[in-house]
């Protein structure tokens, strides 16, 4: 190591010299806070610098091939580094002049080692509401009218602003003047690699802005209640940031109906009854309401303090016609959980400079309180069968998510990070007969490495984590230590075409939810809970993805095998009080997958687009006490038109399945009508139409045979047939946005504590 770290720092010597550049308007006068940014022969942004009082810059030329140089008052200038003649330059920057746009062309995607560059033209993005839908330009990304984003596939995809991460409601709230390009990462970058991440979109913004924007997007139904909306605004003034965010869900239906057959022997009795369901009121309100405050000093430090609350209410009394072999009565089924939720975060980043590397860390704490009850009553006169049949609990959950990573510079073998991570919850259940605690910790560290050229892309993480579960309820508690390996390895043969293979193996662990013995009733002798002996288990996972592109056809075909032994998933056992549905810890589980999205545009054009997605899976796992096997099917088709002012998509899910465990899921099929309309490019109209003609949405799961209760569930929600929801979204800002940096990673997490049936 220390033979290494010699022959690193000699290296860098020789390939370092210092420079300087001056910046000067056409009269000679020095600019002040001139922004520029180095990058490499991969055009990779590698370095950053801003001009002093006199508009000088100093920099190191370490990998650095060229220089952008940008002010709000002079247009944008490119300097390579071949063209600087001596130690110390003089560049003329040139007033800034408005110019028309130049419509999107093919020759504006740029290809790199890293990612693909997409030059996004105003008059394409006026066919969308916002900023956000307008991402269905880019070849194999697909945004669906509920915000769901796919990416050559993949569903979980980092969205950032200039290099840092960024929400939904933000980039909606956009101007579509003020974007300048967007870059596609297939493999995300270092320092999203440690939550997981598949894919990053990173949009970037034009020259400095000033001012704020904001957005308001409605989707909202009133007959039923049902409805998602949100509100951002956000506001910079000189070095200093704010912003608030407003999110709000609401569901309030009328005709909900839980229908059942259950069928079980307990005790020595046989139940076996037919519930069916009767319209009955369920409700869920979501409140979230975000503050920030950020203090940025360009290319050398960022602060970061952002605060939130949020108030969730979600439950209902669902009443039910029961018939068994003597007798026919009514029931109700009482479930009822909220929770308040506070929530605190930090954020530190430190630029030492090109040579030098950065620092990030992160740090955030959560606390939610909760309150949980759950009855099961029968309207008979068998008294004695109701007692016990219900439960009430209140908790405490406290939890804290930190982070820090250090960047190395860019060298020529390759992007190296260190990573180091901590996640601690620690849960208290009172009010019960016998308070007690649950504590779950992940530790961990990592180093990643990536190196690329113009065909193949090579990603490594090497390090090692330990997990941790306990609680008051056992003596003892679990730990798993264990090795973390990603690799994956991209090749690109043609301009289109791609192959990507990945690997990992790492481990997991239960959440507290999971751990929660919170009884839900579901019958006079039937009862659901989590498990408190849930341990940390370990997962292995390979892929093979293939890419394909052209102006008419975008595919993505992603073919998995992934086995996780103690994987986590439902069965039936029974208990001295009650049968029991809860979750074990599996000795065995093997997940055969193959994944596979279309887009088909016939005009060669985003105008009209054809989108299919199509999941297959085979599934097999045991225990000592069961073995099963299942498979899975999906289809989702969405059919988009998209003109200057009109809009429109077609919608549906076909109703495939889902295997887990001693379960069978059947996936509900539906589906819907959107037309948009836009008076201008800021302010959308739209109306939305879901299930019309339909008999009711419904959703249900069945048990396998050799499960020792046998239950058929079916939820409907009558009150949505021919459900009309109006939209609105509206873009405004004053001003322009001044770039600023946020947060590079957010470990927030929505792990309440409460398991729901």
């Amino acid at each position: 190591m220390k033979q290494f770290m010699l022959l690193f720092l000699l290296s860098a010597t020789f390939l370092c010299y210092g420079r300087q550049i001056v910046f000067v308007s056409g009269d000679n006068a020095p600019i002040h806070d001139v922004r520029c940014t180095g990058y490499s022969s991969g055009n990779d942004s590698i370095a950053s610098w801003t001009s002093d009082k006199n508009g000088i810059i100093d920099f190191q030329q370490k990998g650095v091939t060229g220089i952008v140089a940008t002010h709000p008052d002079f247009s944008d200038k490119y300097i390579k580094t071949t063209d600087l003649k001596s130690e110390r330059d003089v560049v003329v920057m040139t007033p800034a002049v408005a110019l028309n746009e130049v419509v999107v062309t093919p020759q504006d995607v740029q290809e790199f080692t890293t990612h693909t560059s997409y030059r996004l033209s105003e008059k394409e993005m006026e066919r969308y509401t916002n900023v956000y839908q307008a991402l269905n330009l880019i070849p194999n990304l697909t945004v669906l009218s509920n915000g769901a984003m796919f990416l050559e596939g993949n569903q979980n995809v980092k969205i950032l602003i200039d290099g840092v991460e960024t929400t939904r409601q933000e980039v909606s709230g956009l101007s579509k003047e003020d974007i300048l390009k967007v870059d596609v990462y297939q493999t995300p970058p270092l320092r999203f690699a440690a939550q997981g991440v598949e894919a990053v979109v990173n949009i970037r913004l034009k020259s400095t802005l000033h001012g704020g924007n904001g957005s308001v997007n409605i989707h909202q139904a009133f007959q039923s209640l049902v409805g998602d909306n949100s509100l951002a605004f956000f506001y910079n003034y000189r070095q200093s940031r704010f912003s608030l965010l407003y999110d709000n869900e609401n569901r309030h239906y009328r005709k909900y109906r839980l229908s059942e057959v259950l069928d079980y022997d307990f005790d020595g009795v046989h139940y076996k009854k037919e519930k069916k369901g009767l319209d009955s009121k369920k409700h869920l309100d979501d409140n979230t309401l975000n503050l920030s405050y950020q203090l940025y000093l360009p290319e050398n430090l960022l602060y970061n303090i952002k605060a939130g609350v949020g108030f969730n209410r979600n439950g209902g009394v669902s009443d039910q016609e029961v018939t068994t072999a003597e007798e026919s009565f009514l029931a109700t089924n009482r479930l009822f959980s909220e929770y308040t939720k506070w929530k605190i975060g930090n954020y530190f980043e430190k630029n030492f400079g090109g040579s030098a590397g950065k620092l990030l860390a992160n740090i955030n704490y959560q606390h939610y309180s909760t309150s949980y009850s759950s009855a099961y009553n029968e309207m008979t006169d068998a008294e004695s069968a109701l007692k016990d049949s219900h439960s009430d609990y209140k908790t405490h959950l406290d939890a804290v998510f930190s982070e820090i990573q250090y960047q190395f510079p860019h060298s020529r073998i390759g992007d190296f990070t260190l990573v180091g991570y901590e996640t601690y919850k620690r849960s208290k259940y009172v009010d019960t007969t016998n308070p007690f605690y649950q504590t779950i910790n992940g530790t961990g560290g990592l180093v990643q490495w990536m190196y690329g050229t113009n065909k193949l892309n090579y990603f490594a993480t090497l390090g090692f984590s330990w997990n941790h579960t306990s609680t008051t309820l056992l003596d003892h508690a679990y730990n798993q230590y264990m090795p973390v390996v990603r690799l994956r390895v991209n090749w690109k043969p043609t301009r289109t075409t791609a192959f990507s293979f990945d690997y990992s193996y790492d481990g997991d662990i239960p959440t507290i939810a999971q751990l929660s013995e919170t009884d839900q009733w579901i019958d006079t002798r039937l009862v659901y809970h989590g498990n408190a002996i849930l341990k940390p288990y370990k997962k292995h996972s390979a892929g093979i993805r293939f890419v394909f592109l052209n102006r008419y056809i975008n595919l993505a075909s992603y073919n998995r095998f992934e086995s996780s032994p103690g994987m986590i998933c439902d069965m039936y056992t029974t208990t001295e009080r009650y049968m029991l549905q809860t979750m074990v810890n599996l000795s065995s589980y093997k997940n055969w997958s193959t994944q596979f999205d279309m887009s088909i545009r016939p005009l060669g054009t985003t105008k009209l687009v054809f989108w299919n997605r199509v999941i297959l899976a085979y599934v097999k796992g045991s225990n000592k006490e069961y073995s099963w096997h299942g498979t899975r099917f999906q289809w989702m088709s969405s059919l988009m038109l998209n003109l200057t002012h009109w809009s429109a998509e077609l919608y549906y899910q076909y109703p495939g399945k889902i295997a887990d465990g001693q379960l069978v899921r059947p996936r509900a099929q539906c589906w819907s009508a959107l037309l948009w309309y836009r008076p201008n490019t800021n302010l959308s109209l739209g109306v939305e139409c879901f299930m019309p003609f339909g008999k009711g949405f419904k959703e249900s799961e069945h048990t396998v045979r050799s499960a020792p209760v046998h239950a058929d569930t079916e939820v409907s929600i009558m009150d949505m047939n021919n459900l009309v929801s109006f939209r609105l979204s509206y873009n405004f800002s004053f001003g322009k946005k001044k770039i600023t940096a946020r947060p590079e990673f957010d470990n927030l997490d929505f792990d309440s504590g409460i398991l729901r049936k």
